[in-house]
């Protein structure tokens, strides 16, 4: 396992080994080459392999052990910023964001045409002002 950064190794991860079911789980350590060796996974078993490295986000991922040997080669992301409800946001840019893959099914409606509600489309079409209340 490796810093997606640069490149470079991350030594002492957690690595957590889960088999389907109630079958079990196994934790190791990376040594100084970011690497962790298990030998006794059984082929034609499912993984869940899950990696805690401090300063870095947790990974997961479910593999089918489908050969007597195998590596997996991961590379380790920083957190990212987390949402805060006192900084300003453009919608735009977040729904952009969201949507940068193109999978996300929703729909974005198109603008109303014609004038804003607020304004009408022609100054002739304004309302008189109301007569006035007798005193």
């Amino acid at each position: 396992m490796i810093r997606d950064v640069d490149s470079k190794p991350i030594e002492n991860a957690s690595v957590i080994f889960h088999l389907d079911g109630d079958k079990g789980n196994m934790e190791l350590k990376t040594n100084e080459d970011g690497k962790s060796i298990i030998d006794v996974l059984p082929t034609g078993s499912t993984m869940r392999l899950q990696i805690i490295a401090k300063g870095f986000q947790t990974y997961g991922q479910d593999y089918k052990i489908d050969k007597t040997d195998m590596a997996f080669g991961i590379r380790m992301k920083r957190p990212g910023e987390q949402y805060s409800i006192y900084k300003p946001h453009d919608p735009d840019a977040d729904a952009q964001k969201d949507d940068k893959d193109g999978d996300s099914g929703a729909q974005k409606t198109p603008p109303p045409s014609g004038p804003p509600k607020d304004k009408p489309a022609d100054p002739s079409s304004q309302p008189t002002n109301p007569p006035s209340k007798p005193q």
